[in-house]
């Protein structure tokens, strides 16, 4: 019979999938980014982190910057995926910003490192990778405009609210809490009531007096 314990030393030995090969790079390039910033990590350390060589990295990705490209693209997968979930807000403006402020900040939360670097590095990127950044972005974001943009149209939103600013003022406000929860400053309340707290504002900002209304 064959010993259990030496199955793990067998995975070992056997070949790499392309595709599983694909993500442990991936995965790589998420931690060395967060530890070393984008700038700072390279294609060799990011190899070294996935045990493979850079051949075999450029095999998959012809450059560092199509590299941190999939990396975000990944990122972003969950919040198309939640998106997908709840494609409209107009029937609970408040539970839907609810949801996808907790999704939006534990995200960070788990990605704090890479969420770091970006607000450090971002305006010192080569032009390039900035618009290759806006590129991947820019499609997600556009997706949620248009979600709360329709609950505008549906009455649920004040019609005087230029909603593209106020979901960047949200956005940026749960990311500033993220990055500030590590800071010298302690914080008397929890990271929930933080979310709570962010997502009443906001919801008492640009929900409608008609919709609050006819919720009375």
């Amino acid at each position: 019979m064959q010993n259990p314990a030496a199955l793990p030393n067998l995975r070992r030995l056997l070949p790499s999938s392309p595709e599983s090969t694909r993500e442990r790079i991936l995965d790589a390039a998420a931690r060395t980014f967060s530890i070393e910033g984008i700038q700072g990590a390279t294609t060799r350390q990011i190899a070294r982190e996935a045990s493979v060589n850079e051949v075999t990295l450029f095999r998959h990705f012809k450059s560092k910057e199509q590299l941190l490209g999939a990396v975000l693209e990944r990122g972003l997968a969950s919040e198309v995926a939640l998106m997908n979930q709840h494609s409209s807000w107009k029937e609970n403006l408040r539970q839907s910003m609810a949801n996808y402020a907790r999704h939006y900040y534990s995200h960070l939360e788990k990605k704090q490192g890479f969420a770091r670097a970006f607000i450090a590095e971002g305006h010192a990127l080569p032009k390039s990778m900035q618009t290759m950044i806006a590129n991947v972005v820019r499609p997600v974001r556009e997706r949620l405009i248009g979600i709360l943009t329709d609950a505008q149209k549906a009455g649920v939103v004040r019609e005087d609210v230029n909603v593209e600013c106020a979901l960047d003022a949200f956005k940026n406000t749960l990311y500033a809490g993220m990055l500030r929860q590590a800071a010298y400053l302690p914080r008397n309340y929890s990271t929930e009531a933080y979310i709570d707290t962010v997502v009443d504002i906001f919801v008492r900002g640009i929900e409608s007096s008609k919709n609050s209304t006819s919720k009375s």
